[in-house]
């Protein structure tokens, strides 16, 4: 009799197990299983978007308390491709995040005041084909709907995805982004030249001219769609036009310097922005359908102001418009383009912390020094060449370094990644690093050995030049 009570009672609980508030729960990790995912659509508020999960379970319901779960995993640490209707965006996080913190993510994934909370709706897509697979299981599409800023706001707040803004203070810089017409579009516009200097010919390009012309209103619109989310976001804005306002009072200082340290209008205008990373906007216009609606391509890259090379490659959005609903269109597009950007422009905060500063400095003998880099000095009792001296001093200050371009008796230049903090010795406290801090102390030992003294003249934010005056 005993037997048999157990027997049913084990029977009873297994079944309750199965149902809870009339639903069957998920005895797995429902991300865990195969599935297949598609962005839809970017909506209005260019924080949420639409995706389709394409899985099977033993009814619909069941597929779609397993897709609210899935279309959860997928933001946060897959991400997904373009389509078209819904911008590239990157994963929040990596799955070593998930497997470090396997306890809190698999209830956050499948708790209705966690990760559940951020699901705004989800539906059957019966526009999909789906039905059985066998007698037990279904196939079905769901589109979930899901408050991507506001998962990925949370998920910072509790610590488990990193912020730009975090890594970038953890790094001693207060994150600042410039927003800057691209070089494509500025080509296309016309505001762009070049220009004979010592190192060749140089691009040139007129935002001056370019923010005052009526083509390029556009970007005015765009810069101000822009600036809200990335101040959300913790970022501090550099304007463009108050930038160049203030280079125009530099011009003059630089027109004295020696023409080898002369600072191109794009070194000037990086120096005075002091931007951490600048948000290239392109918007490539044309009409389509026999003139009756205009095509946009939009464009959001980040470039290094160090480099001026491009760091972060958005996905290119086409908005296709009758005119009528232009700017509200290309709004809900530059918002689920800046939104899918935020946590690449992390990313690269993180790595630039990880990875170093990247830059090139340059050594140089003035007029009056009849040392070259080819002569001898005495080191502990040793003689060394002044170079394999400079090649050393480099060396040790530098995370990596790499000679470049031709040496000569009179020159040498470096590629050099520097790291992004550095212990005050005086105070003990560790600072934020650039290169004219690194060419102050390269310059400092330097002189200690090689008996030199020696200016240093910064360009842009990623070049420096040591320049050696005279012998003491």
């Amino acid at each position: 009799m005993k037997i048999k009570l157990l027997i049913i009672s084990l029977f009873i609980t297994l079944v309750g197990l199965q149902k809870v508030n009339g639903q069957k729960t998920i005895n797995s990790n429902a991300w865990e299983e195969d599935y297949e995912f598609e962005a839809l659509a970017d909506q209005a508020d260019g924080g949420s978007v639409s995706i389709d999960i394409t899985n099977t379970g033993g009814d619909i319901q069941e597929c779609i308390s397993k897709a609210k779960s899935q279309a959860l995993f997928t933001i946060i640490f897959k991400g997904y491709p373009a389509s078209n209707r819904a911008t590239a965006s990157t994963a929040l996080s990596d799955l070593s995040n998930y497997n470090q913190n396997l306890d809190f993510f698999k209830n956050y994934l499948s708790s209705n005041t966690a990760g559940l909370a951020f699901v705004n709706k989800a539906n059957t897509n019966t526009s999909k084909p789906g039905g059985k697979v066998d007698k037990k299981t279904i196939k079905s599409t769901t589109t979930v709907y899901i408050l991507k800023t506001k998962l990925r706001e949370d998920l910072q707040k509790q610590g488990y995805v990193e912020s730009a803004k975090d890594i970038a203070e953890s790094m001693g810089i207060l994150p600042t982004v410039m927003i800057v017409p691209s070089n494509t579009w500025m080509k296309s516009a016309g505001f762009h030249s070049q220009v004979e200097s010592d190192m060749g010919m140089v691009d040139q390009y007129d935002y001056q001219n370019a923010l005052s012309d009526p083509s390029m209103v556009i970007f005015q619109t765009i810069e101000g769609y822009l600036k809200q989310p990335l101040q959300n976001n913790g970022f501090k804005i550099a304007n463009l036009s108050a930038q160049i306002q203030a280079i125009s009072a530099e011009n003059a200082s630089n027109s004295m310097r020696n023409n080898v340290v002369q600072e191109s209008a794009m070194d000037l205008l990086a120096k005075q922005a002091a931007a951490d990373i600048w948000l290239n906007v392109s918007v490539l216009t044309e009409t389509v359908s026999g003139g009756v609606e205009k095509q946009y391509q939009i464009t959001l890259n980040g470039v290094d102001p160090l480099t001026m090379e491009d760091v972060i490659n958005g996905t290119p959005q086409l908005v296709k418009s009758a005119g009528d609903n232009d700017l509200a269109q290309i709004r809900t597009t530059i918002n689920a383009a800046i939104d899918n950007l935020i946590p690449e422009i992390t990313k690269y905060f993180k790595e630039r912390d990880e990875n170093g500063i990247p830059g090139k400095i340059y050594f140089m003998m003035g007029e009056d020094v009849s040392v070259t880099f080819d002569d001898e000095l005495e080191v502990d009792g040793d003689e060394y060449a002044f170079a394999e001296i400079v090649d050393a001093m480099v060396s040790e200050q530098a995370k990596k370094s790499t000679a470049i371009g031709r040496q000569t008796p009179t020159r040498r230049a470096y590629d050099v990644i520097i790291p992004t903090k550095m212990e005050n010795k005086l105070s003990g406290k560790v600072e934020p690093f650039n290169y004219e801090k690194f060419a102050r102390k390269v310059k400092a030992k330097v002189k200690k050995i090689g008996g030199l003294k020696a200016t240093v003249e910064t360009v842009g934010l990623g070049k420096v030049y040591v320049i050696f005056t005279e012998e003491l």
